[in-house]
């Protein structure tokens, strides 16, 4: 059934750009406002309905995903932006809490590691302080900055995810892709109204949250799949090893109260 929803899905993606390209807004609406939530079918089968506190926080996402997307359709008042905008930061939050869930938490004691934090922070804070906030509408402008930082937090988690290799990488994938079709969404939006560029949005947009959804659905199925506290706390003790740190310290004590001593003999005694 896995295989039938995502088939289903690649159509859906092909008809919302048909139906873009053709300006034909009913049908738009009709299939952005079902994109997100099929992708919640397909986690809900992969899962088969399971409703875990992770998987009831999927389900909302994408519930409200749907809710997001069909809101730059109608554009209520000229708002159809910011009120994306907006539930989009409130879907990405609901991720950052599932990768906590799933016992994320960001270290870095070794170098490659490093990378995994320079490589979102250089490209979030590049490409929306240096192109983005220069466009961008004033009535946008507050939001866009939280989505900005929110954005770098998901990134950063899915790439600190302590789950199997499947899992990770495609988790990875997913919020690598995140990055790109914001790119595509505000080149479209704000720079060049560009239809082409509409197409790459609307595909990257639904393999990101596919590759999240495909990943979180893994991950839960996999029963030993536990967060790796352990691991984190002999590598901190390692990195301690390594660097004489606890001897540094130990020196130091008995040092300071080496000298303790011989204040309370000269002086107070």
């Amino acid at each position: 059934m896995q295989r039938v929803v995502t088939i289903l899905l690649a159509i859906l993606v092909m008809y919302n750009i048909y139906a873009f390209l053709y300006q034909d807004s009913l049908a738009l609406l009709i299939g952005s406002t079902l994109l997100m939530p099929m992708i919640g079918v397909y986690y809900g089968f992969a899962r088969k309905w399971e409703h875990s506190g992770v998987d009831k926080l999927v389900y909302f996402a994408y519930v409200l995903g749907g809710f997001a997307d069909a809101t730059i359709i109608i554009n209520y008042k000229n708002n159809g932006e910011l009120t994306q905008i907006t539930l989009a930061c409130i879907v990405h939050l609901v991720y950052i809490i599932i990768f906590q869930k799933e016992g994320t938490h960001v270290y870095s004691l070794e170098r490659k590691n490093l990378l995994k934090l320079a490589i979102p922070a250089g490209f979030v804070f590049f490409f929306f302080g240096f192109v983005l906030l220069k466009v961008i509408p004033d009535t946008v402008f507050l939001i866009t900055v939280l989505y900005a930082f929110e954005l770098f937090v998901l990134v950063v988690l899915g790439y600190f995810r302590p789950v199997n290799k499947k899992s990770y990488w495609i988790g990875a994938i997913g919020v690598s892709l995140i990055l790109i079709k914001d790119v595509f969404y505000s080149d479209y939006h704000f720079i060049t109204q560009n239809i082409f560029v509409h197409s790459l949005m609307d595909i990257t947009n639904a393999l990101a949250y596919y590759c999240i959804a495909w990943s979180v659905a893994v991950n839960q199925n996999d029963k030993s799949s536990v967060p790796n506290y352990v691991g984190i706390v002999s590598k901190f003790l390692k990195f301690l090893k390594k660097t004489n740190l606890v001897k540094f310290f130990a020196l130091k004590i008995l040092n300071a109260r080496y000298q303790l001593m011989i204040i309370y003999r000269n002086y107070l005694s």
